[in-house]
């Protein structure tokens, strides 16, 4: 993970890096062999797996398991520590953010879901339809890098002026799904938990 990373608070937008996807499989085997069957699904979210977007150098992970609470207490009883750690504070990334650290820096922020959790879901069809929308992931890009000059990398006004245009890139998504396939959701899938 020598290509990511950011020190905690800090904002940094880099140019996509074509290691981003390999270095998200190489920490997902590193959490399928750490929680085994406590995850039910695991998908690469964030600016990290929008095809030549600019982002935070940090890899966005979401889980979803059956089970939150036991997922919880073994994090907190067998994981968290020097590399892992779980915030504890309000957090806009889910239910559960466990933080990946390495070297003084965030190497990847782990949103932990219930399985099913429309939240969740909808982090993976904002990245599908940014993948199959380049010139609405540059207007994206755009907008962040807007964002980032206007509020001088204070990162949580960075992330709180990205709200609506988010918001509204689901909507699109949504109803762009019943005409297509998004990842490995099923349209019955979506339909069930809108």
């Amino acid at each position: 993970m020598n290509n990511v990373g950011l020190k905690k608070g800090y904002l940094e937008l880099l140019d996509y890096q074509d290691d981003y996807p390999s270095i998200y499989e190489k920490e997902k085997e590193e959490l399928l062999i750490i929680y085994k069957d406590k995850i039910k699904y695991i998908d690469h979210v964030g600016s990290t797996n929008i095809k030549g977007i600019k982002s935070k150098p940090i890899i966005d992970i979401n889980i979803q398991t059956d089970d939150l609470e036991d997922f919880k207490k073994f994090t907190e009883s067998s994981i968290e520590g020097e590399v892992y750690t779980v915030k504890k504070e309000p957090t806009m990334g889910g239910e559960y953010l466990i933080r990946k650290e390495e070297d003084g820096k965030v190497k990847a922020f782990i949103h932990v879901y219930e399985t099913g959790d429309i939240n969740c879901i909808k982090s993976i069809l904002f990245r599908d339809y940014m993948n199959s929308h380049p010139e609405e992931a540059k207007r994206y890009e755009d907008l962040k890098l807007e964002l980032y000059k206007k509020y001088n990398g204070n990162r949580k006004e960075y992330v709180y002026g990205k709200e609506d245009y988010i918001k509204k890139i689901i909507d699109l998504a949504m109803k762009e799904y019943n005409k297509r396939s998004w990842s490995k959701w099923t349209k019955l899938d979506i339909l069930k938990l809108i």
